[in-house]
């Protein structure tokens, strides 16, 4: 161990409400807390807005809807309408796709280049202070209460004070160094992360001509001719630019299968390297035994890995596996969906879990606030649910919910803490547009 010697840190900024990570959760916690009257200042590590949505490249928004009777239905509004539409206006979400056999799946294809244009000039809109290429490095606590937060970025060292603070890391960075209590998967088991890729040019009339359980039976193939993939289940979609195909194939992995411990930075980087091998391999593959794949190649990796789980912050409340399952919209609830439990662990293949049909469930407020401290909240995957439960809230549409809700609740709270007046929370985010009666 070694001791840091002792310095003067200069204040960046003074705000209302720091939000720390510029993902949908983050982006949807800013925009949020300044429509509600306060001075926001986002933070970010990367260059660029849109966090896993443009630097993984999903390969489409998901979350935004629930199954009834065979159709498809509304289930998360505000801004998520909002930013949907501001999309289209800009051409860069695709068709909407439903899922031929798991109930309640599916998928909004959407251009991450053109939606990191479109973050950047929303939150500019907005007023909202944005800093990237900004990293969380500590905070300063007194008491219950969070007083400044520390960044480092190529200028050094800085702190910011904020009232309220929003943690929207994804992997609780910030909760973390304040000391919040959190648990890392269920016995240190996440679920297993995935590099992205995009494949072009791909015969698309070709590849359609086989059904996805063919698809999986060639990719069996694959493993039995001596490919060593780890997931044979894949989600193959095809890109706006009318050649491309993303695909969602890979299986990260420690070689025991167990999953990577994802705050020890030498797991993380040896993570991101198998996360590439990955890669190459599944194009050898898609190449080999996918029609109309045989001219393509990877034309573009997502910048880091797709991480779905890592610190779960300890909260006033918990979503358990039973709210999910059980369809429990709660007195606290600040956004619902109903995704279904999407569990991609050891093996071969994803385990689908849908809902019942027309179920959806809410997340309860008290799963955003940290527990053991007066002006911290969190949004997006890092909240606190159990392994289970959150391997149903982590997709795009709840996180930018959550944030909404985080936002709202920031901007309400003042000085006064976070803990505001749930029928008050509720009331502003019906307001806005936020379906909690689905």
């Amino acid at each position: 161990m070694m001791r840091e010697p002792a310095r003067d840190t200069p204040i960046l900024a003074e705000v209302d409400v720091l939000v720390a990570g510029g993902g949908v959760a983050g982006i949807g916690a800013a925009v949020a807390a300044v429509r509600g009257g306060a001075r926001v200042l986002l933070l970010e590590r990367l260059a660029f807005l849109g966090g896993t949505a443009t630097a993984v490249t999903l390969g489409g928004f998901c979350g935004m809807l629930r199954a009834a009777n065979g159709e498809m239905h509304p289930v998360i509004g505000g801004l998520w309408t909002e930013l949907e539409a501001r999309a289209r206006h800009i051409d860069a979400l695709g068709p909407l796709r439903i899922h031929p056999t798991v109930r309640g799946v599916h998928g909004l294809s959407y251009d991450p280049e053109r939606m990191k244009a479109l973050f950047d000039d929303w939150l500019a809109a907005e007023g909202v202070a944005v800093l990237t290429e900004a990293l969380v490095a500590g905070v300063a606590r007194d008491g219950r209460r969070i007083t400044a937060v520390f960044v480092e970025t190529k200028g050094g060292r800085h702190a910011i004070r904020a009232t309220s603070v929003i943690d929207a890391t994804g992997d609780a960075d910030l909760a973390a160094r304040a000391g919040c209590g959190f648990q890392l998967g269920e016995a240190g088991q996440t679920q297993h992360a995935s590099a992205m890729f995009r494949m072009a040019p791909v015969d698309r009339a070709a590849f359609a001509s086989i059904t996805r359980a063919e698809q999986d039976a060639r990719m069996e193939a694959a493993v039995a001719a001596g490919l060593a993939l780890p997931r044979t289940t894949l989600a193959i979609y095809p890109g706006l630019d009318g050649v491309g195909m993303h695909l969602n194939a890979t299986r990260v992995q420690q070689p025991d299968g167990r999953s990577f411990d994802w705050t020890d930075p030498w797991q993380r980087a040896a993570a991101e390297r198998e996360g590439r091998r990955q890669v190459a391999l599944y194009e050898q593959a898609a190449r080999d035994h996918l029609p109309g794949f045989g001219q393509a190649r990877v034309s573009s990796i997502g910048a880091q890995l797709g991480i779905r789980e890592s610190r779960l912050v300890e909260g006033d409340e918990t979503l358990t596996e039973d709210d999910v399952m059980g369809g429990v919209r709660g007195p606290t609830r600040i956004a619902c969906t109903a995704w279904p439990v999407e569990d991609h662990a050891p093996g071969r293949s994803t385990i689908w879990r849908p809902l019942p049909d027309g179920f959806s469930y809410g997340i309860p407020f008290g799963s955003l606030v940290a527990m053991g401290l007066d002006n911290l909240l969190v949004a997006g995957r890092c909240l606190s649910a159990s392994h289970t439960a959150q391997a149903s809230a982590r997709v795009t549409a709840p996180c930018l919910a959550m944030g909404q809700a985080a936002g709202t609740a920031a901007a309400m709270a003042g000085d006064g803490g976070v803990r505001v007046d749930i029928a008050a929370l509720q009331s502003r985010l019906r307001l806005d547009g936020v379906i909690l009666d689905p």
